[in-house]
């Protein structure tokens, strides 16, 4: 159909709430990115196929900076 896939995310917590999204860093499988860089690699991962296949889901990715 026309169906557009399309990802609404935003910088932080409170923006992305008020625009009905998530943040960039959920969608993108990375959380807060808190932990160091081994720690985050064996997060992706765990995590990998199911951010693979959002990313390949996407059509369209709007990210709010307000």
């Amino acid at each position: 159909g026309n169906d557009v896939r399309l990802a609404v995310t935003a910088s932080t917590g409170i923006a992305a709430v008020n625009i009905g999204g998530s943040t960039l860093h959920s969608f993108a499988g990375v959380g807060l990115g808190k932990e160091d860089k081994e720690e985050l690699r064996a997060k992706q991962e765990l995590i990998y196929s199911d951010v693979y296949e959002r990313w390949l889901r996407t059509e369209i990715l709007i990210i709010d900076e307000s």
